[in-house]
């Protein structure tokens, strides 16, 4: 594989986990953004296996390959758990409407072009490209976590904030290594199933798990 192939399937796939993150805007199920974040997370599979090949990286291979496992399969499985146990369906108003949301999207792409566009211009690996898109993804999946009134959809925008950190080290340094990775997937998974076990003591202690219902709580 030459490295303009490379470079060009690397900035469409990132472009289209960039698009997933901003899908989970627009999607008003919760079991749909929960397969949103599933897809991405193949989507970024594809990335790492695809640079493993390129680079002949066994390591790299490796993480694709958890990642499936990991935030592929097993933590949707726990986030859908908790939407069925919980009784919920569709999410909750976020604080923003959808049309301002995506506004602020589209800022924050043009903030994340305008800060990462030099860095990657001097960066010399041919998935450089590509990086402003997963620096927008970072920004977004921060803004989606704090526009977000219920503790399940504020748990998706940080997974999706993970998502964009992790693109952009793959990207930007071919990922960090195996070990490392491996650390973080299994701390990530133990924090989705602690904020799993809080979300249903919230849910029987107050019935609600609507961050704005409970702020009231301090009055």
């Amino acid at each position: 594989m030459s490295a303009e192939v490379l470079s060009k399937t690397v900035n469409l796939l990132s472009f289209a986990a960039l698009g997933l993150t901003i899908l989970l805007i627009v999607r008003t199920s919760l079991v749909g953004q929960v397969r949103v974040f599933a897809l991405q997370s193949f989507v970024l599979a594809s990335l790492s296996v695809l640079i493993a090949v390129y680079s002949g990286s066994l390591e790299l291979f490796g993480v694709g390959v958890a990642l499936v496992a990991i935030k592929g399969v097993v933590i949707p499985r726990v986030l859908n758990r908790a939407v069925v146990k919980i009784g919920l369906q569709r999410v909750a108003a976020p604080y923003l409407g959808t049309a301002p949301a995506l506004i602020i999207c589209g800022l924050l792409t043009i903030v994340a072009f305008y800060v990462m566009t030099p860095m990657a211009a001097s960066n010399p690996l041919p998935t450089a490209d590509a990086i402003p898109l997963a620096f927008a993804g970072v920004l977004i999946g921060f803004f989606i976590m704090v526009n977000r009134r219920r503790a399940v959809t504020q748990i998706l925008g940080f997974l999706m904030l993970e998502n964009g950190i992790f693109l952009l080290a793959l990207l930007a340094t071919y990922g960090v290594p195996f070990i490392v990775e491996m650390g973080v997937f299994l701390d990530l998974l133990v924090a989705v199933l602690i904020m799993e076990v809080f979300v249903y003591h919230i849910k029987d202690n107050f019935d609600s798990i609507d961050v704005g219902e409970l702020g009231k709580l301090k009055e």
